[in-house]
């Protein structure tokens, strides 16, 4: 059942990284105003640099998605769980702070925080399952 859950949040946030990259590099002014940010020409190239960034969290999260708990793939997940917290964190921050005006970003920020945490939880599960495959209880002898 873990395992088809990793899978699942795994599958849907590759996608969203997806069209986050689809967004970025193919309609990134579109994409700065529906954040109510200016589409000025330093911003755009900004976001199709950025976009590149979400191919390769698509691309790892979409291949890596049936890989079996171990310590690779809690790092997958701490990747995964940083780079959403970091995204929920400057959703919050910004709309706090006037910057995105879209009243969606909050709803968005809420998104991000609950992938980051779902991400932090399959991390902890796949450390300590790779740490008691790797270090097994000790049977023999104390020396």
């Amino acid at each position: 059942m873990k395992n088809r859950l990793f899978t699942c949040v795994s599958l849907l946030t590759g996608l969203l990284y997806l069209w986050l990259f689809y967004q970025l590099l193919f309609t990134p002014a579109e994409m700065l105003k529906g954040f109510g940010l200016a589409a000025e020409p330093h911003a755009i190239y900004l976001a199709k640099r950025i976009s590149v960034l979400m191919l390769g969290f698509a691309v790892l999260l979409l291949l890596g998605s049936r890989l079996k708990p171990s310590a690779a793939r809690a790092v997958i997940a701490v990747a995964v769980a940083t780079n959403m917290a970091g995204f929920a964190l400057n959703s919050f921050w910004g709309a706090a702070n006037g910057i995105l005006t879209d009243p969606a970003i909050p709803l968005i920020g809420g998104i991000e925080s609950v992938i980051a945490v779902s991400y932090g939880l399959f991390a902890i599960a796949d450390f300590r399952a790779s740490r008691l495959v790797s270090h097994p209880a000790h049977s023999g002898p104390m020396v």
